[in-house]
């Protein structure tokens, strides 16, 4: 199994057309979007409503995104902007042999001792597994 320090992540690239396309799935867009609105809809910090929600919507574009070929796919990892100044990392899998996709995870870290899923454009794409 891999994890953060041994991982076949590839180098990180600008978004592709065909990333951007394969992001907004309804099964990747929504359940991302959904994912960050169950961890974040009391946050201390990025109190989001139903109107930020439309807005992110709206506003999902990829920036950045790596792969990682694994036994039974393919992982991508995918710098997603919502809004200004505000990106999430998203991971998700196609399966092997198929154009088949799916939600992964939505990266979560500890910052200024509170749990967050929100990212500036500095801070880097990296591996997760969670």
């Amino acid at each position: 199994m891999t994890d953060e320090l041994r991982n076949n992540m590839s180098s990180i690239m600008d978004a592709t057309p065909e990333i951007q396309k394969i992001s907004e799935y309804p099964e990747i867009k929504y359940a991302a979007i959904d994912a960050l609105y169950r961890k974040h809809h009391e946050h201390k910090v990025h109190r989001f409503t139903e109107e930020h929600r439309e807005k992110h919507i709206v506003n999902w574009k990829v920036t950045k995104y790596a792969e990682e070929k694994v036994a039974y796919g393919t992982n991508y990892f995918l710098k997603i902007s919502i809004d200004n100044n505000l990106f999430i990392h998203i991971r998700i899998h196609r399966h092997k042999n198929q154009n088949k996709y799916d939600f992964y995870a939505l990266r979560e870290v500890f910052k200024h001792h509170h749990a967050t899923c929100v990212f500036t454009e500095d801070e880097p794409l990296t591996y997760f597994n969670y």
